[in-house]
C-alpha cells in the first residue's frame, strides 16, 4: 500500500463525512446580508459600521436574522417591531442578491473535489430558508454538486444554531455518527452547534478580524482558515486524530 493510500485509509476510519454551512462558509454573501442589516439599523437610529456591529450585536455573524433584530431591540433601538425590521431587511437583501453574480469562495470547488476523491460523504447544514437556499445554490452553480437529500435547511430542524439540531441531522442523513463528522463554519454560533452535536468544527470566517477569530476559537473551532486554498484535506483530517 502506498503512503497516500494509507493516509486515506486512516482518514476514512476517523472522519467519514463533512458538513458545510452555506452562507459565509461556502458562498460569501456576508456583504449583502450586512449591508441590508446596516440599512435597517439606520432606520431605527443605530448608525454603525460592520466592525462595530460584529462586536455589539451577538448574532451579527451567522444570524439568524430574527435574533439579530432582537439583539438590536435589546440594546434599546426598538422603535420598529422585529417583524417589520425583518421584512425591510429581507427586501434590502433580495434587491442586492438579484442583481449580483454569486460564486463559491475561491478554492471551495477544488476542496470539494479532493474530499470526494477521498471517499468522504458531504452535506450542507444551513439555517437558510429552503426557497432562498435553492436560489443561492442554483445561481452559484453549486446545486448539482450536493445530493438533494443531504441539504439540511431551516425547515428541516426544530431549533436554530447554536442548538445542535442541524448537525445532528446532517450526520443522520450521511449515515454516520456525529463524532465521525467534521463541520466547517464561519460563525461562533455555528461552531457551537457543531460542538454540541459531538462533531469537530473548523473555522472558515469571512472577516479577518481578531475579535471574530477569537470568538470562533473560544467556541471550539480548530483550526481556523481564511481561505479554502490554504487547506490540505489530507493533512487536516490526519491532524484531527
Amino acid at each position: 500500500m502506498k503512503s497516500g493510500e494509507a493516509e486515506s485509509f486512516i482518514i476514512i476510519k476517523m472522519i467519514k463525512g463533512i458538513a458545510f454551512d452555506l452562507e459565509g462558509t461556502v458562498i460569501d454573501l456576508e456583504t449583502f446580508h450586512h449591508q441590508a442589516h446596516l440599512e435597517v439599523f439606520k432606520k431605527v437610529g443605530l448608525d454603525i459600521s460592520v466592525e462595530e456591529a460584529i462586536k455589539k450585536i451577538d448574532h451579527f455573524i451567522g444570524g439568524p436574522d430574527k435574533e439579530i433584530m432582537e439583539d438590536v431591540h435589546k440594546i434599546g433601538y426598538n422603535c420598529m417591531n422585529v417583524d417589520e425590521m425583518l421584512k425591510l431587511d429581507k427586501n434590502f437583501y433580495i434587491s442586492q442578491l438579484e442583481k449580483a453574480q454569486i460564486f463559491p469562495r475561491k478554492g471551495f470547488l477544488e476542496f470539494l473535489t479532493l474530499i470526494r476523491g477521498l471517499g468522504l460523504s458531504y452535506s450542507i447544514g444551513s439555517l437558510t430558508q429552503t426557497k432562498e437556499a435553492i436560489f443561492i445554490l442554483e445561481k452559484s452553480g453549486l446545486y448539482n454538486f450536493f445530493p438533494k437529500e443531504r441539504i439540511v435547511l431551516r425547515e428541516d430542524v426544530k431549533n436554530a444554531k447554536p442548538f445542535p439540531d442541524v448537525y445532528l441531522e446532517t450526520a443522520k442523513r450521511m449515515g454516520i455518527k456525529p463524532e465521525e463528522q467534521l463541520v466547517f463554519e464561519d460563525s461562533h454560533n455555528g461552531v457551537g452547534a457543531a460542538i454540541s452535536a459531538g462533531s469537530k468544527a473548523v473555522g472558515m470566517p469571512v472577516y479577518d478580524i481578531p475579535f471574530v477569530l477569537e470568538r470562533l476559537k473560544n467556541s471550539g473551532a480548530y483550526p481556523i482558515f481564511l481561505s479554502w486554498e490554504k487547506i490540505d484535506p489530507v493533512k487536516l483530517l490526519n491532524s484531527l486524530e
